[in-house]
């Protein structure tokens, strides 16, 4: 070795300690080599571990937004199922649909959520007996996401045909429970809707309704839901109930014994609002019952079942 100035040094190495040193230096830079290889491969595996907790967070929000919206389309389906089912109750308990008869075949079962998401995968082109791959989760996801929001398309149509049938339902029903259908009293007229000689007066007169003959004291029925709008006397007919059931229909209940409700009272198909009696200009106990449809007096008779 040459310093400055010309000075010198020598240095003196045996041959084994020149070897051992080599291979120290070789162990190094193999063991340095490793390392930094080992380091990459980590920081390989971290990042590939990174971006899988990604993608797995992003399939579980994906999964939850999914399960609300069919979540909620449960509900809805339900609640349109229910507002049907009350519909078509309304109009059975009216009489005017028959009761559905339901089949004697078991009903087809509810597929489970695991066969729902087999079957999209298989529309999507994976095999359901194989595990789908990491790659294909997410068009899995996708496909199930879009069946689900056609599903919601066909849910909010069956809403506003249900909405449909429920206002038609309840039109119908509030229509026919103010049609007076059902006998007042039960018993045979004896004197019908029309011109006829009065028994009394022996006169020929327009008879504006329908006479009933029944013990003193029957309940008298109100024939339709309604509301009453007079209870008094009237001249001739006596101790009288009138009942206004909407859509142009009024009734007259008269010759009554006593009555039992007050105007303004709301009144049910069948509730009794007096009792027959021979108040008025009467031969005998009898109810005289009138149908009015906008003003103008109808044959009782073609309201009542025969």
């Amino acid at each position: 070795m040459v310093y400055s100035h010309g000075k010198t040094r020598t240095f003196s190495l045996s041959l084994n300690t020149l070897i051992a040193g080599l291979c120290c230096i070789c162990v190094a830079l193999t063991g340095l080599g490793l390392f930094v290889n080992s380091y990459k491969e980590v920081k390989e595996e971290n990042q590939e571990l990174s971006y899988l907790y990604e993608v797995a967070d992003s399939q579980q929000k994906k999964i939850e937004e999914i399960q609300t919206l069919l979540a909620e389309v449960s509900e809805r389906l339900a609640q349109a199922e229910l507002v049907e089912s009350q519909a078509i109750s309304m109009l059975q308990q009216e009489g005017l649909i028959q009761p559905i008869q339901k089949a004697d075949e078991d009903p087809e079962p509810v597929p489970r959520a695991d066969q729902v998401v087999a079957a999209v995968a298989s529309r999507s082109g994976f095999n359901r007996r194989t595990p789908i791959p990491l790659q294909g989760v997410l068009p899995v996801l996708g496909a199930l996401e879009q069946s689900a929001n056609q599903l919601a398309e066909q849910v909010g149509d069956l809403e506003e045909q249900v909405e449909v049938l429920e206002e038609k339902a309840t039109e119908v029903v509030s229509y026919a429970r103010s049609v007076p259908n059902i006998w007042p009293v039960n018993g045979r007229v004896t004197s019908g809707y029309g011109w006829r000689k009065h028994p009394i007066s022996r006169r020929t007169h327009f008879h504006t309704g329908v006479d009933i003959p029944a013990s003193y004291g029957t309940p008298v029925k109100a024939a339709a839901y309604g509301t009453v709008t007079f209870v008094g006397y009237k001249i001739g007919y006596g101790r009288t109930v009138m009942v206004n059931h909407g859509y142009g229909f009024q009734t007259m209940y008269s010759h009554l014994s006593s009555t039992k409700v007050s105007v303004g009272q709301k009144v049910q198909r069948g509730d009794v609002i007096g009792n027959v009696g021979t108040s008025g200009t009467t031969t005998g106990p009898h109810l005289h019952y009138e149908v009015h449809k906008n003003g103008a007096t109808q044959n009782p008779m073609d309201f009542l079942p025969r």
